[in-house]
């Protein structure tokens, strides 16, 4: 990855502080994204512009990529006018910048300088709420469509809230997510922010990379998962369903004949790590709006499972969309915005989903919404 090209230091300051930078810009109300990749943390601050979703080099600086669940209608790519660089090996963050009076008008330095750690305390109060009857609801019409024959996986959401502490700040949230979970990709974009396991697509030079994620279990449960009927087919279904995406875009895919256990955290889950090369002419956001939404958050076939949704649920927003970033020569990741919450008016705002195929039972599938509300709450307030 080339993501810096182009762009000039401009300060520093410590890395302990970016957490707290990061609670300062959302108390003033400062527009700020943020995308871990690359092996840092990249966080964009000021007004955005809208930009090519293809990178070219005429635009310096990385570009950030996101978009709802409904991939194709609400796709942004965005350029900042202030970049911070956090490397995870570093003692320092480095403030770079593509316009070269931005980080002095927006006052990125002064502001670097004052400000403290990321608040401490609970970010949560009270008991978390989850309609467990409506869930199961949506698990049960599923079922009934898939016995029907209308489709043969779909992927249903559970709906929760919990009430925020007055010290409550993203930036806390994002600093607890990450030492929960150090192998995910935290993220922020459009008030929706989480700690991401699953790599959508990656590309270096003309290679594409992907880590699909489908079928989970409790940590414990990893013989058993590997075992699962249910879950192994889940997860077929959705490594078929992308196969057919990239045939367009990929040469070849080279992948392990059975999926491989994924650790993340207090979950586990089936992945199948691909490898492949782009066909002339594809690019990172070609092949991100070739396959998004992508079986492990949708459905399979996937047009009748997003017409099925919108039938039996309400919008997902950013829910299982998509968040990364592109440098000028189009190299970048991108992952997919699960395990996340929103925050607004005192209330944390969870969705999570369960994969729902013939075999699928209610209470196990709405046990397993639960876990992954559990991933955030549990970070979040440690227990």
């Amino acid at each position: 990855m080339r993501f810096l090209s182009g762009l000039s230091m401009v300060g520093s300051f410590g890395s302990g502080r970016l957490f707290g930078f990061i609670s300062t810009l959302e108390a003033r109300h400062i527009p700020f994204q943020m995308v871990e990749a690359a092996g840092s943390l990249y966080l964009g601050v000021g007004q955005p512009e809208a930009c090519a979703p293809e990178a070219g080099l005429d635009r310096p600086g990385p570009c950030f990529l996101s978009s709802g669940f409904s991939v194709t209608e609400s796709f942004a790519s965005r350029s900042y006018p202030v970049v911070l660089v956090a490397g995870k090996d570093r003692l320092e963050v480095d403030v770079y910048e593509s316009s070269p009076r931005s980080a002095m008008r927006l006052g990125i330095l002064e502001l670097a300088s004052q400000v403290r750690m990321a608040p401490a305390g609970p970010l949560l109060q009270g008991e978390r709420s989850h309609d467990v009857g409506a869930t199961a609801d949506r698990v049960r019409l599923a079922k009934l469509a898939i016995e029907q024959g209308q489709l043969t996986k779909l992927v249903v959401t559970g709906r929760a809230t919990q009430s925020l502490t007055e010290s409550f700040s993203v930036g806390a949230a994002l600093s607890r997510l990450k030492k929960a979970h150090p192998a995910s990709h935290l993220y922020y974009v459009d008030g929706f922010f989480g700690a991401s396991p699953e790599l959508v697509a990656a590309k270096s030079g003309h290679f594409l990379s992907l880590r699909p994620l489908a079928g989970t279990a409790l940590r414990g449960g990893q013989v058993a998962l590997l075992n699962s009927a249910k879950d192994l087919f889940e997860h077929r279904l959705m490594i078929e369903q992308l196969q057919d995406d990239l045939s367009g875009h990929v040469k070849e895919l080279d992948m392990p004949r059975a999926p491989i256990l994924f650790d993340a955290g207090r979950l586990i889950h089936l992945a199948t790590p691909m490898r492949g090369q782009l066909l002339p002419g594809a690019n990172l956001v070609s092949v991100v709006l070739a396959i998004a939404p992508t079986a492990a958050v949708s459905g399979v076939p996937r047009t009748t499972a997003l017409e099925m949704l919108a039938q039996i649920e309400p919008s997902r927003g950013m829910y299982a969309g998509i968040i990364g970033i592109t440098d000028p020569f189009g190299d970048g990741e991108v992952y997919l915005a699960i395990r996340g919450a929103s925050a607004c008016q005192g209330t944390l705002g969870l969705v999570a989903g369960a994969g729902i195929v013939a075999d699928s039972q209610a209470d196990a599938e709405v046990a397993e919404i639960e876990a992954k509300f559990d991933v955030v709450t549990r970070a979040l307030n440690p227990r």
